[in-house]
């Protein structure tokens, strides 16, 4: 017995094939352009860094000068710590204007004055008084303080000294608070090889220029050496 007979599937239609183009390399696509600074911020930004440099090179100078600063004082209390052998070798004396030539400023012993044809190689000076004892080289680079002008250090000194008529007393009273040596910003060096005392040396007040500047960068001074081996910075600005 003949069953019903099935009903036949018709095939599904094919689909029609899609070909896809992969993008072309090249093409151009368009962004969002970013915001850049303003005039304001870079005006801002070169301000900070002004200021920035600005305190970068104080600090530098100020390490600068409270270097040399201290290596003049440190080369004055070597002189005082020889000052001292030389009294103590003289029993209480200190070198007195006779032995230094009565004038308070000298240049290295052997240097002349320049151009002055009466000079001769210098040999009065406190410099030259601890030279001739060897107590102190005179290349020792003590007498020179880095903080003068070219023109003093040229002198390959830039103490001065006291002749001060105190001196020529054993023990002189008052020595924690007399001046012995200090930084010379108003003497030029007497005419060497010949004893003082001399007029006309005097450096012009509007031509004098202080070594230092003070610890914190302030106004110029200088520094000194009291009889008793202690030293002090000056202000100028203080005086």
């Amino acid at each position: 017995m003949d069953g019903p007979r099935p009903t036949p599937q018709r095939a599904a239609a094919p689909q029609p094939v899609v070909m896809t183009t992969p993008a072309r390399s090249g093409v151009i696509r368009w962004c969002r352009p970013q915001k850049g600074f303003s005039l304001v911020e870079l005006l801002v930004v070169v301000a900070i860094i002004a200021v920035l440099l600005g305190l970068l090179l104080t600090a530098v100078e100020f390490t600068r000068e409270r270097a040399r600063l201290l290596t003049c004082s440190n080369s004055l209390r070597q002189l005082g710590l020889i000052t001292h052998l030389y009294r103590d070798a003289r029993r209480g004396f200190f070198p007195d204007a006779d032995k230094t030539g009565n004038f308070s400023y000298r240049m290295a012993p052997g240097l002349r004055t320049p151009n002055d044809p009466q000079a001769i190689p210098e040999v009065y000076g406190l410099e030259a008084v601890y030279a001739t004892l060897d107590l102190l080289p005179i290349e020792s680079g003590i007498w020179i303080c880095p903080s003068h002008p070219d023109e003093r250090r040229a002198y390959r000194n830039t103490y001065a000294f006291s002749i001060a008529s105190a001196l020529k007393k054993k023990n002189p009273a008052n020595q924690a608070t007399s001046l012995f040596v200090w930084d010379n910003s108003t003497l030029s060096p007497g005419l060497s090889g010949f004893r003082g005392p001399f007029s006309g040396y005097s450096i012009p007040t509007a031509k004098r220029v202080e070594p230092h500047r003070g610890f914190a960068l302030g106004p110029a001074g200088y520094n000194a050496l009291y009889l008793d081996g202690h030293t002090q910075f000056f202000d100028s600005g203080q005086q």
